[in-house]
């Protein structure tokens, strides 16, 4: 169906004339008289009561002109979409985030994509890694952050930052006075876990694990939803703990924890961008993982 002849018949509805309409489009009369006449035969139909001396649509002219104007209002929308396109990114961006990278990674990267794009709305949710992930596959959240990469060919992820699970334990505790423990003095000792399904707690398993050492032989003496909340309770005295670095720099400045070295054990483990590649077709997505990425990439090179 020729989206002109339709426009044509709307203005036929609205002018009421076929000789207003010819004049306003610039063409001849026998020319809207034959877009008119394309149309019903397309169709079927008669659009236009013709025994009337007015302009009178039948009953099929009446549901043709409700369809012509559904096709306008979609045009505007796309084409306002398409303007968008070629000039400001703007649009509303949801995120997952898991605690490390939604509290310590993104403020600083998402503060430099709004000077960019200051027209983005951007919401971040934190819970965790395993959260993050079954998030983005169930199309809840269009980007998210953890500390866990998905397993399967369902979602797309990369490394965004690098990390280092180390032990804390209260300035007070005899470990900080030693600096560095070995692997078998952390026996008896009333470690503090993170949630089972924390991207910490399930990356200091596996390394743990790895140097053959086994969390299962400590019961945990808390077990706390935020890593925040695990500084703060060994800051307190409740019990020892491994966290990421990156979430005790100002609890080591101002002298609350103390982090002590593990003989021959090095906890590392990565961050990750995790995202469906069928979602990237919208500029702001595709325009805000690109910038993660390049950022990502510098971090590496300052690294």
């Amino acid at each position: 169906m020729n989206i002109d002849h339709l426009k044509t018949f709307q203005e036929i509805v609205r002018l009421g004339s076929f000789s207003e309409v010819a004049r306003k489009l610039a063409i001849s009369q026998p020319a809207v008289s034959f877009q008119i006449q394309k149309l019903e035969h397309e169709l079927g139909i008669r659009l236009i009561d013709r025994t009337q001396r007015a302009i009178t649509l039948t009953a099929a002219g009446k549901r043709l002109l409700q369809f012509a104007e559904s096709v306008e209002a979609e045009r505007n929308r796309l084409r306002n979409d398409l303007e968008q396109m070629r000039e400001e990114v703007s649009g509303d961006l949801l995120i997952a985030a898991s605690t490390i990278p939604g509290e310590f990674l993104l403020p600083a990267l998402l503060a430099s994509f709004k000077q960019r794009h200051p027209a983005v709305k951007i919401q971040v949710d934190i819970s965790d890694s395993l959260t993050v992930i079954n998030g983005v596959r169930d199309n809840t959240y269009e980007v998210g952050f953890c500390g866990m990469a998905p397993e399967g060919q369902a979602l797309a992820s990369f490394k965004v930052a690098g990390d280092e699970i180390v032990l804390i334990v209260a300035p007070e505790h005899p470990f900080a006075r030693k600096g560095e423990i070995s692997p078998d003095e952390l026996e008896g000792e009333p470690l503090i876990f993170r949630e089972a399904t924390s991207g910490t707690q399930l990356s200091l398993e596996n390394r743990l694990s790895q140097a053959g050492l086994d969390l299962r032989k400590w019961s945990p003496n808390l077990v706390l939803g935020t890593t925040q909340a695990v500084v703060s309770a060994v800051a307190a005295g409740a019990g020892i703990a491994f966290v990421s670095n990156l979430a005790i720099k100002k609890s080591l400045a101002l002298g609350l924890v103390s982090q002590v070295g593990v003989r021959g054990l090095r906890l590392s483990r990565d961050f990750y961008c995790v995202y469906r590649q069928e979602r990237v077709v919208s500029r702001l997505l595709e325009g805000f993982i690109n910038f993660i990425k390049i950022e990502a990439a510098h971090g590496d090179k300052a690294d």
